[in-house]
């Protein structure tokens, strides 16, 4: 009990502590070609973040430049699955939109089940993903990456998380339902998952109104959690 109160104070003041410095020491502009492509489902967008600005939610990251970007899953965090992602915007054009990410993951195979063998498993995984406007107003997005461990896993009765990464393939869709002449409006997204190291699949629906993102995506052959509730943008911070 000690532990886990000990670690949700951490969780917290960690938290607290991206919004502050990010908030105070560094600047803010912003410009992209096609804003659509900054609305997926559950893939990082191929946009990041402009530089300065914060967003808290399930995944939570700061704009470092006008095209890098860090994140984490503070879900996943408070599920004692330790996680960080850089990524890097490559190409913004009307009609197509990139980037390529790095991925890393800290978990015990033991705080997903307790019938999990005692296992720590430090893993980097290198990915991309690309954005294609295919009608006026619907982009389709295609992304995945690679999983390079210092362990191997177990072949039988591993429990999973929703929360775990591992290699795996994902496809997005979105579409503006009412744009606006000088904005998007809001838009519907869809999602589907597979995640090929710890074999399980997924998918979800979520919406998007302005600076705000709501939606689920489920995993049906996991183990539990099945279900990652999707929040960003209830505490956005430019500078």
């Amino acid at each position: 009990m000690k532990k886990n109160w000990e670690f949700k104070n951490l969780f917290l003041l960690r938290a607290a502590l991206l919004v502050f410095f990010f908030k105070f020491f560094i600047p803010s502009v912003e410009a992209v070609e096609n804003p659509l492509f900054g609305y997926t489902h559950l893939l990082p967008s191929p946009f990041t973040l402009p530089a300065g600005r914060v967003i808290i939610g399930t995944t939570s990251g700061v704009g470092v430049t006008d095209f890098f970007e860090l994140d984490t899953d503070l879900m996943a965090d408070f599920y004692q699955i330790y996680n960080g992602r850089a990524r890097l915007s490559l190409l913004d054009f009307p009609g197509v939109a990139a980037a390529v990410y790095a991925g890393f993951q800290h978990v015990n195979l033991n705080d997903l089940s307790d019938s999990n063998p005692s296992i720590a498993i430090n893993s980097w995984m290198p990915g991309g993903v690309m954005g294609v406007e295919v009608a006026p107003f619907l982009a389709v997005f295609v992304g995945g990456q690679l999983y390079y461990s210092d362990v191997q896993l177990p072949n039988s009765n591993l429990k999973t998380s929703g929360f775990v990464q591992g290699a795996q393939f994902e496809s997005d869709v979105s579409w503006a339902y009412n744009p606006h002449e000088n904005r998007m409006g809001n838009i519907l997204s869809a999602g589907f998952t597979y995640n090929a190291t710890y074999k399980f699949y997924g998918l979800g629906l979520s919406h998007h109104w302005k600076k705000f993102h709501l939606g689920i995506h489920y995993y049906p052959n996991a183990s539990q959690p099945k279900v990652l509730p999707i929040l960003t943008g209830g505490a956005v911070i430019d500078v």
